[in-house]
């Protein structure tokens, strides 16, 4: 019996996907006969050292805010007994900085319905790979801030390039600590100090950058996972490239082990 099967969870059915141009890549892949497709990050073969050396072979993984799927098909790849996919169910559940001339904030309902359509296309991208890349991955789409207990307990969360597009990185750092047994990978942007501080990231005067809300120092995560009982015990940083800047990207790997 599936795990699906033993628990009222909805997990997400399968689509059939044939078209890449139904899709909108986030991740650059290779993919069995479709070759090499373009996504805005290209983390093939650095998954290892974009997780922080964390293993995850015979490990339960949930790959928080999944996209295409690499982080999910890779973590399949280097033996992980379990991978669960999440991402969000509809456009309801990002929140977009507030400039006073663009449509999140002009029109809402407008706005959701163009940006459900673009989740779609990531949805239809992950789903083109998972078919063709044989993947096993169950997929969950929910809201972050409330991931179910139904879920089940993992060994390891990987949250890649996530929190800093959310209003409330804290609250849903907490939300995944809850279905986390050991390890918690936080990929993102990273002030390097000891100082419980956060830098706002975002200016009235750029507004296509309406996606990105908060870089937290290193003080501030080791603070916030001693409350949710995990201990800070790696921190590592990398260049990444990112395709449509044309351009390598700084992002550090911060690694946090359960207390026993």
């Amino acid at each position: 019996m599936s795990h699906s099967e033993n628990t009222s969870i909805a997990f997400a059915e399968p689509r059939y996907v044939d078209r890449v141009e139904d899709c909108f890549f986030y991740h650059t892949m290779d993919v069995p006969g479709l070759g090499e497709v373009r996504g805005h990050w290209d983390l093939r073969d650095r998954f290892t050292e974009y997780i922080g050396g964390v293993s995850v072979a015979g490990k339960s993984v949930i790959d928080i805010g999944a996209a295409t799927g690499f982080l999910s098909f890779e973590a399949e790849k280097n033996g992980a007994s379990r991978v669960l996919s999440f991402d969000i169910s509809d456009a309801s559940q990002q929140n977009f900085l507030p400039f006073k001339d663009k449509l999140p904030y002009q029109d809402p309902p407008r706005w959701l319905e163009r940006y459900d359509e673009e989740i779609n296309r990531w949805k239809n991208a992950y789903w083109l790979c998972h078919r063709l890349l044989n993947s096993k991955a169950e997929v969950f789409y929910g809201d972050v801030y409330r991931l179910p207990a139904d879920l089940g307990q993992f060994d390891v969360a990987i949250v890649g390039s996530v929190l800093e597009h959310l209003s409330d990185q804290i609250t849903a750092l907490a939300s995944i600590a809850r279905i986390t047994k050991e390890t918690i990978v936080v990929v993102s942007p990273l002030l390097e100090t000891d100082e419980r501080i956060a830098r706002f990231e975002s200016l009235a005067s750029h507004p296509e950058a309406d996606f990105t809300w908060w870089t937290y120092s290193r003080g501030v995560y080791r603070e916030v996972f001693k409350m949710l009982g995990f201990s800070l015990t790696k921190i590592t940083s990398a260049d990444y490239y990112y395709h449509y800047g044309e351009r390598f990207e700084t992002r550090h790997t911060i690694v946090a082990q359960r207390d026993l």
